[in-house]
This record gives C-alpha cells, sequence and structure tokens, in this order.
C-alpha cells in the first residue's frame, strides 16, 4: 500500500509540473477583427464669392465739400478730430483721404462709428454727402472683417531671396510694394489664391485695397 501511495503522489507531482511546464502563458485567442465602416465626409458648405473689389469707391477725386466752395467750420474743429496715439487727424484730412490712409494711421471702426452720425449732418453739396457717406459705409464694412482668422494657410510672395507673407501684405501700402518689386499681376495672383478660403478676412480686403490703386497707379 505505501509503495502504491509513494507511486501515486509522483504521478500527481509530475502532472503537476507538466501543466506548469516553464511558467510561460499560451497567448489568448484573438477574435478576428472586422473593418470600420469608412467615415464619409461633410459636406462642404459652399464658398461665397469674395466682394468685388469695385463696390468700393475711388476718392481720390473728392469734390468741393460745399456748393459754395467753402470749406465747413467742421473740418478744423476739435469734435470731428480723431486722435491715434500722439497724432491727430481733423475732419478735412478724413474728407480728403481715402479709407485705405485712414487704416494706414491706425484709425479704427469705433472712432469713426461714434462721429459717423455727426459728420453727415454736415450741409454738404449733394456730390460731397454721397461721397462721404460711402467713404464712412466702406470703412465700416472693411474694419468689420473678420479679424481673427486662422491665416496659416495664407500663401507668401517671393520676389528674388526674399518673402512676404500675409501679415506684411497686410499691413504695408502700394509705394512699400512696388519698392519691393511686388506687382499688380503678382498681387493678383496671390488674392486668387486667397479667394476660395480668406476672402471674408479684413487682410484680403486690405491686399486687395493695394492691388487697386496698383493698377490705377495709386500710391
Amino acid at each position: 500500500m505505501k509503495k502504491i501511495a509513494i507511486i501515486l503522489a509522483l504521478l500527481m507531482a509530475m502532472t503537476m509540473l507538466c501543466a506548469c511546464g516553464d511558467g510561460s502563458e499560451e497567448p489568448a485567442a484573438t477574435a478576428p477583427q472586422t473593418e470600420a465602416p469608412a467615415e464619409t465626409e461633410p459636406e462642404e458648405e459652399p464658398v461665397e464669392p469674395p466682394i468685388e473689389i469695385e463696390e468700393f469707391g475711388n476718392y481720390d477725386d473728392m469734390p468741393a465739400p460745399t456748393d459754395s466752395g467753402e470749406i465747413p467750420a467742421e473740418f478744423t474743429s476739435d469734435d470731428f478730430t480723431v486722435t491715434v496715439g500722439d497724432k491727430s487727424y481733423n475732419l478735412q484730412w478724413l474728407y480728403e483721404h481715402s479709407i485705405y490712409d485712414w487704416r494706414l494711421a491706425g484709425i479704427t471702426f469705433d472712432q469713426i462709428e461714434e462721429k459717423s452720425d455727426a459728420i453727415l449732418d454736415i450741409e454738404f453739396s449733394s456730390d460731397a454727402y454721397a461721397k462721404m457717406k460711402q467713404k464712412i459705409s466702406d470703412f465700416v464694412m472693411i474694419t468689420m472683417l473678420d479679424p481673427g482668422a486662422d491665416l496659416s494657410s495664407a500663401p507668401v510672395i517671393t520676389v528674388g531671396d526674399k518673402e512676404f507673407d500675409v501679415e506684411w501684405l497686410a499691413s504695408h501700402n502700394a509705394t512699400e510694394y512696388t519698392a519691393e518689386n511686388i506687382d499688380a499681376a503678382t498681387v493678383k495672383q496671390y488674392l486668387d489664391s486667397m479667394s476660395e478660403t480668406l476672402w471674408y478676412t479684413r487682410e484680403y480686403r486690405w491686399i486687395s485695397v493695394v492691388y487697386d490703386r496698383l493698377v490705377n497707379g495709386w500710391k
């Protein structure tokens, strides 16, 4: 009986050793993976066409402000003067300069909007009133365009070994473009490349105004 018991004990021990093996486990069987259904891309919203440059007026030929040809007293009044930093721009300056010049001077939408009603109450001639009203309207429009757009996709203009990015292009005037040999044809190509996705930005409108001035020979 003892021999049988010993033999049984040995068999059980050998069985346990075989079961344990080298201590490694068989990898768990993985269920076959099924392909996820392909995601459908959302339909793109139709892009509105860019605002035509011609909608902005030509202010280089402002008519006499009054029928009599006299300069209104409001033109030099402090009440109609806009101050940016240490510089002041009276109404005569605003009347004689374009919205392009207003932006270069750093004049803001709020500064013009605040005085617009009073400016249009001045007894202008009919032509002068129409021109001034259009100028204010255009300025309000261009300064209300989206200032926070993602411009990372905006292209650059390369002239020789220099590159001009959208930030540079949207903060310099036609004279400075010409000094860097950036011509109207190059700017037109640049605007075309922006028109699909960035037409609504302030930068696009600014560069459009520069283009308009390059084409017409204005600085």
